[in-house]
């Protein structure tokens, strides 16, 4: 009868367990999606932005600035602080220096903030440089 109870307690709890487990890994799963989402909306809003100056054309600041503040918004929440130094890095220096927008030092800022981007995206597989990436960077003239 002992025996019976120790066994049905040990399969409870290791019932208990695999569910907390499987739960942990679910939730874990949900951020990821959540990260690529943000960072998605984030680089969206970039691109629309190069994409309008390069064709001459004029920028709606209220939606622009509107889709900038919803994607940093999803930032704040879900990059990592990785990410989120590169941004403020980025920002600090085209604040500062108004008279070098889209300079190598501000391509090579939002390069570094792409790289951090991978890595919190590939938990930090990425092997890539800002060199190797700049052709894909919507800032990079190249």
């Amino acid at each position: 009868m002992n025996n019976e109870i120790i066994v049905a307690i040990i399969a409870a709890i290791t019932l208990l367990i695999g569910y907390l487990l499987q739960h942990k890994s679910e939730i874990k799963l949900k951020i990821v999606e959540r990260k690529r989402e943000a960072y998605t909306e984030f680089l969206q809003e970039f691109t629309e932005n190069v994409v309008t100056i390069i064709h001459n054309k004029k920028v709606n600041e209220i939606d622009s600035d509107r889709k900038r503040i919803l994607a940093r918004n999803q930032l704040l929440l879900y990059a990592s602080d990785k990410v989120i130094k590169a941004y403020d890095e980025l920002i600090r220096y085209s604040d500062e220096n108004p008279d070098k927008r889209g300079n190598d030092t501000e391509v090579a800022l939002f390069g570094e903030m792409l790289l951090e981007i991978r890595n919190d995206v590939l938990k930090g597989k990425t092997k890539l440089t800002v060199e190797e990436i700049n052709n894909l960077n919507p800032f990079h003239r190249g």
